[in-house]
């Protein structure tokens, strides 16, 4: 999270004082949610940063309202929903999605790799929100509907970390009255209105440059068609995509450590890593779950 994302957030929760007032005139969407004019502010916390499944960057709490769970973007936010992992991807959308998605992500990763711009990688991470060029794909390419992409800007269920509101702005606000306005509804409608910058990103991992985004799990992985005779150094994606090609993977955590770990141990394709000194070396055998 960026210096400026972590600012907006601590100054929205600094806004909102324990023991101030709301406004009394406040949006009709905030009173149909359950917030009453003028309730005391009991409680106002930056969360965002607790937990990667956090969608609620601040959350306020009332003397005898609901609370406010706010979504904080900055004006030119590109990502609404960063490295998703394996697991939260099913629980929050299911097998078949998944399945869906790998299949895709396979296809992209075979079509990527012999692009004249390409760089070398094993596999391919996801996230969701805006991207230029040629490295996404749109979301209903992969979801069922509008719902689905609720789910990445507001999260699930009713708990703290599921957001109910948005905050997109550079600037910080200068009062309660402010912040409220400047406060907008996850409602179906906001979320369309969003629906034009939320792409599936597909991110490539260069091992070479790369080290802490190596432990990110992927959605396609790179399977040679057999071993080599004698260990081999590769470089580039070219010499790498003559000894096998991008394939599907299973919802097991798999990461671009566990590949390049496997495609050494028993492939004997040895790729040169940007060092990583909290990582130690350890073997990994991809169960079909």
């Amino acid at each position: 999270m960026s210096k400026a994302s972590q600012d907006l957030e601590k100054a929205i929760a600094t806004t909102a004082k324990i023991g101030s007032h709301l406004p009394q005139n406040i949006p009709e969407w905030m009173q149909k949610m359950g917030i009453s004019p003028a309730d005391i502010i009991i409680e106002s916390t930056k969360i965002g940063n607790k937990s990667s499944n956090n969608k609620t960057d601040v959350l306020i709490r009332f003397n005898k309202s609901k609370p406010l769970k706010i979504s904080v973007k900055l004006g030119n936010a590109g990502y609404f929903g960063n490295w998703y992992g394996h697991e939260r991807f099913i629980k929050e959308f299911g097998r078949n999605i998944f399945n869906k998605l790998t299949l895709k992500t396979s296809l992209w990763a075979n079509e990527w790799a012999n692009k004249s711009n390409a760089s070398l990688f094993v596999g391919v991470s996801i996230s969701f929100g805006e991207r230029t060029g040629n490295t996404f794909i749109p979301f209903l390419d992969i979801f069922d509907n509008i719902e689905d992409m609720k789910k990445i800007i507001c999260g699930v269920g009713e708990e703290d970390n599921a957001a109910n509101c948005l905050y997109v702005s550079n600037e910080k606000p200068k009062s309660i009255e402010d912040l409220v306005e400047k406060l907008s509804p996850l409602d179906l409608e906001t979320v369309k209105q969003l629906s034009e910058k939320i792409t599936v990103i597909f991110r490539p991992i260069n091992p070479f440059t790369e080290a802490s985004n190596r432990g990110k799990n992927v959605y396609t992985k790179f399977q040679p068609h057999q071993p080599l005779s004698e260990i081999t150094d590769v470089t580039n994606i070219k010499d790498l995509m003559k000894l096998g090609k991008f394939t599907e993977v299973f919802p097991n955590r798999l990461n671009h450590n566990h590949i390049l770990d496997t495609l050494q141990a028993d492939y004997k394709i040895r790729i040169p890593l940007r060092p990583n000194p909290t990582r130690q070396w350890q073997f990994y055998s991809e169960s079909k779950t």
